[in-house]
C-alpha cells in the first residue's frame, strides 16, 4: 500500500511556509506520497503548481480583522478545506491527515476520516491561547481564551500524534494536552543549509562603514517589531547614529502600522522596508547585514516559542541581538547578545555595541553557524518527523 499523505494549512499559503515545505520534501524522500491543502491569498507571487508525487490544492481565504471576522474566516477555511479534504480523499486517497495549526480547527475537518481508520496529526506551530493573551490584553477569563483551549484540548485529544516545535511545547503537550511522552516528537524549525549560505550581498542598502541591522519575519502586533523602531530611533535621535541602517523583511498584518510609525519617527532614511520578497532577495538583502535582531517581546507566546528568523540568520553567520527568552536562549547560546525582556534601551545598547566590536560579530556569526551545523539544522529534524509518522500508523 502507498504511503500517502495530507498535509492542512489552515494559517496562510503553502508557498510561504518554510517549514512545512521541509516537512513535505522529507516526507517525499522517506517515500511517501504528499498532498497539501492551505489558502491562496491574492496577489500570491510564489504561487505554484507541483509534480504527481507532491500536490497542492489552494482556497480562496478572507484576510479577516475583528473577531467577527475571524469568524468568517475560519467557516471559510472550514466549508473549502472539508470539500477539498473529500476531493483529494476520492480522488488520491491519504492515510495521514496532519494537521497544521494555528487555527486549531482541522481537527473538525479530519474527524471522519479518522472515524475510518485515518490517523491524525497535529502538527503544533503556535500556542493559540497564548497567541490571544499576547494581543491587545487578552485575559485568561476572556470568552476567546477559553474557546481556543477547547479547540486546542480537542487537536490533543483526536491526534494519534503531536509534532511539537520545542520542549516547551512538547511539555504543554503533556501537561495540558494530556499526551503521554511517547506520543510527542519535537521537530525543530531548523534551516536547510543548501538554502540559507551566504550569497553575494544586495547593493545599495548600505554605503562604506555604515552597519546593517536586518529582521526577516512577520510583522504581527505579538512580533515586537515596534520595539525594534523605538530601539533604532533612540539609535539615530538619542545617540546621533546615523551610520546604522535597517533593512525589515516579511509582511504581515501590522506592516503598513509599521511603516507610518517610521515615518512619523523620522526614520525614513534609516529604516527600509522590504515586504516580502523571493528567497534569493532575501538571502542577498540578509548576506548584506552586519547584525541579525530578533526583537520578540517576552509575553506568553514568544517565550515558550522557536523563532525562525534566529536559526536563518545563524545559518547565515550573522550575530543575533534579542531579548532573554527561554527558547530563544536555547537556540541560539552564545552567537547572541540579550537584552532584559522589553527593555528597548538596553536592546539599541547591544546593537550599538555590536556596531563598533567588529571582531566580536565575526566570532558570535561563527558561533552561531556552528551550533546550526552540529545540532539545529534541519537534518537533525528529519527523523523525529518520521518517528511521529510511524508511531501513527501503528496505534
Amino acid at each position: 500500500m502507498k504511503k500517502k499523505t495530507l498535509i492542512f494549512i489552515e494559517d496562510g499559503s503553502f508557498t510561504y511556509d518554510n517549514r512545512v515545505i521541509r516537512e513535505a520534501d522529507a516526507l517525499l524522500e522517506a517515500g511517501w506520497e504528499v498532498t497539501v491543502i492551505s489558502p491562496k491569498y491574492p496577489k500570491d507571487h510564489f504561487y505554484k503548481k507541483y509534480n504527481d508525487k507532491l500536490r497542492a490544492y489552494y482556497y480562496p481565504k478572507p484576510n479577516a480583522k475583528g473577531n467577527l471576522w475571524h469568524g468568517v474566516e475560519h467557516s471559510v477555511s472550514l466549508l473549502f478545506g472539508s470539500l477539498l479534504t473529500f476531493w483529494v480523499f476520492i480522488r488520491n486517497g491519504f492515510s495521514v491527515f496532519q494537521a497544521c495549526n494555528p487555527m486549531d480547527i482541522c481537527w473538525i475537518i479530519a474527524l471522519p476520516y479518522k472515524i475510518i481508520g485515518r490517523k491524525f496529526i497535529f502538527d503544533h506551530h503556535d500556542l493559540c491561547p497564548e497567541l490571544y493573551l499576547s494581543r491587545e490584553g487578552g485575559s485568561d477569563s476572556d470568552l476567546p481564551y477559553k474557546l481556543l483551549k477547547f479547540l486546542e484540548k480537542k487537536s490533543y485529544q483526536f491526534s494519534d500524534a503531536v509534532i511539537a516545535t520545542n520542549e516547551s511545547y512538547k511539555e504543554i503537550a503533556i501537561e495540558r494536552g494530556g499526551k503521554v511522552p511517547e506520543e510527542v516528537f519535537v521537530v525543530r524549525n531548523g534551516p536547510d543549509l543548501n538554502k540559507f549560505r551566504k550569497v553575494p550581498p544586495r547593493n545599495g542598502l548600505k554605503m562604506d562603514g555604515e552597519i546593517l541591522v536586518g529582521y526577516l519575519g512577520n510583522m504581527n502586533i505579538q512580533d515586537g517589531v515596534d520595539y525594534l523602531l523605538l530601539a533604532a530611533e533612540g539609535i539615530r535621535n538619542k545617540n546621533g547614529r546615523k551610520d546604522i541602517k535597517f533593512v525589515l523583511i516579511g509582511g504581515g498584518s501590522h506592516r503598513f502600522v509599521l511603516m507610518e510609525m517610521a515615518k512619523k519617527m523620522g526614520l525614513d532614511e534609516s529604516v527600509t522596508f522590504t515586504g516580502r520578497v523571493p528567497d534569493d532577495e532575501m538571502l542577498a538583502t540578509l548576506s548584506a547585514c552586519d547584525i541579525c535582531v530578533q526583537p520578540d517581546p517576552n509575553n506568553p507566546l514568544n517565550d515558550k516559542s522557536t523563532m525562525n528568523k534566529v536559526m536563518e540568520y545563524m545559518a547565515l553567520e550573522k550575530p543575533v541581538v534579542a531579548f532573554s527568552l527561554k527558547e530563544t536562549q536555547v537556540s541560539c547560546g552564545n552567537a547572541a547578545l540579550y537584552a532584559t525582556p522589553n527593555k528597548i534601551e538596553e536592546f539599541a545598547e547591544r546593537i550599538l555595541f555590536l556596531a563598533d566590536n567588529p571582531a566580536i560579530r565575526e566570532e558570535m556569526g561563527k558561533n552561531g553557524r556552528e551550533r546550526v551545523e552540529t545540532k539545529l539544522s534541519w537534518p537533525y529534524s528529519v527523523p523525529h518527523l518520521l518517528a511521529a509518522y510511524d508511531h501513527a500508523l501503528r496505534v
